[in-house]
């Protein structure tokens, strides 16, 4: 017994969140009282809350999910009322276990091109297009990317308080996130990728049904390409 369970020897541990594909999110200690959880706001989780990584980890239960937690970051730009989405993309995760770069850059291109052209600026679509087909991209191109990029994060991150809240400065946001989309995809770097893309489809302000529907497509994408 540590230090603390000395000085207070009644204190009780509090009950530890669960998930499973039939089962739900549900306690340890009553893995038949399924529960509906909310993803937590900020760090502190408290009553029927749940951190979004957290979630997604439950979901993938020790498989390796980073492009899982790349795409969960949607939650900072939509208000999603039920966490279940997220354990679930982690679930799918542990379908790309040894998956190859192919499979990868599959399901991260598919998650681009399922994001309405109309909805991107007019700007950025030919070189996200590009990105996407796996098109060679001079080295002025890239180097233009990549300046793109850092100008846009320059932008983002001119304030004394950090990173403004999405959408203080649309324009950088778009230009940011979609530099990022095409460099790291030609670079074949897919957790970035996957990130842009996911910044890329918040930026188009879907609703947390569509949202949720994103996501489901990419973890049915995801479970399809494993065993």
């Amino acid at each position: 017994m540590g230090p603390l369970g000395r000085l207070i020897p009644h204190a009780a541990r509090p009950d530890r969140w669960c998930w499973a594909l039939d089962l739900g999110f549900h306690p340890r200690s009553a893995p038949h009282r399924r529960v509906r959880l909310t993803p937590a706001a900020g760090l502190l989780t408290r009553g029927q809350t749940i951190g979004v990584r957290q979630a997604v980890a439950l979901g993938a239960a020790g498989a390796h999910a980073d492009l899982a937690h790349a795409f969960s970051e949607l939650d900072s730009w939509v208000p999603f009322p039920d966490a279940d989405v997220f354990a679930r993309l982690g679930w799918a995760a542990r379908h790309l276990d040894g998956a190859d770069d192919d499979t990868r850059r599959g399901l991260v291109v598919g998650a681009l091109r399922t994001i309405d052209d109309a909805l991107l600026p007019t700007s950025w679509r030919r070189p996200l297009a590009i990105a996407a087909a796996g098109e060679a991209v001079s080295a002025t191109e890239q180097a233009w990317l990549r300046s793109a990029c850092d100008a846009a994060y320059r932008r983002l991150t001119r304030f004394e308080t950090g990173w403004p809240q999405p959408p203080a400065d649309r324009q950088a946001w778009w230009d940011y996130a979609a530099a990022r989309a095409c460099t790291a995809l030609c670079d074949g770097d897919w957790v970035p990728a996957a990130r842009a893309v996911t910044d890329l489809y918040g930026l188009t302000h879907p609703d947390p049904h569509r949202a949720a529907e994103w996501l489901t497509a990419i973890a049915e994408y995801t479970t399809a390409q494993g065993p």
